[in-house]
Formats: C-alpha cells, sequence, structure tokens
C-alpha cells in the first residue's frame, strides 16, 4: 500500500478526448521560446550571446525561441540562470503568458 506522500497514478485520457485542442505541452512549449526571445531582446543581447551564458550552443538557442525544441528543465534551469531569473519565475512566465 502506498505512503501518504505518494502521488495518484497518471492517467492518459481516451483517445479522441482533447479533440483538436493543442496539448499543454505543445503550447507551453512555445510560450517557453517566446519568453526566452522577450527576456534576451530586454537585455539587449543576441541569441549567440544568451547560448554564450547559459552554455548552449546558438542553433538550439534558435530551435527553442521557434519552439521547435522542448528544452530539458535542466536546459530551462540554465537560460534562467544566464538570464538571471528563477527558474519558477522563468516557467510561471510562460504560464502567465497563455492566459
Amino acid at each position: 500500500m502506498p505512503g501518504p506522500d505518494a502521488l495518484p497514478p497518471l492517467s492518459t485520457p481516451p483517445a479522441g478526448a482533447l479533440g483538436d485542442a493543442q496539448l499543454p505541452a505543445v503550447i507551453i512549449g512555445r510560450q517557453f521560446g517566446r519568453v526566452v526571445r522577450v527576456l534576451r531582446d530586454q537585455r539587449g543581447w543576441s541569441q549567440e550571446q544568451l547560448a554564450a551564458r547559459a552554455e548552449l550552443n546558438r542553433s538550439y538557442m534558435g530551435e527553442i525561441e521557434r519552439a521547435a525544441a522542448m528544452p530539458s528543465l535542466a536546459t530551462a534551469a540554465k537560460l534562467a540562470l544566464a538570464l538571471e531569473l528563477p527558474l519558477s519565475r522563468l516557467i510561471r512566465s510562460c504560464e502567465e503568458s497563455t492566459t
């Protein structure tokens, strides 16, 4: 029997349950790229400068901003550190921009 701190099992929606709606991960991925680009632009940095600060490849940085790549949590943390933000604030900015 699971302990009191056990997480409930993940459930998968039945096939077709989402209809034409986009998956939240796709939306968050798109917003993540937009937020990173806005924050980079606010600092007057090029993609190359942000990539160097975050120790990422410049072409990968472009893929993130275009939502062609979904960064891992570790990569998001590197970007937050490079942007001088807590990771939680970077993620929250993505969530806020979807509403």
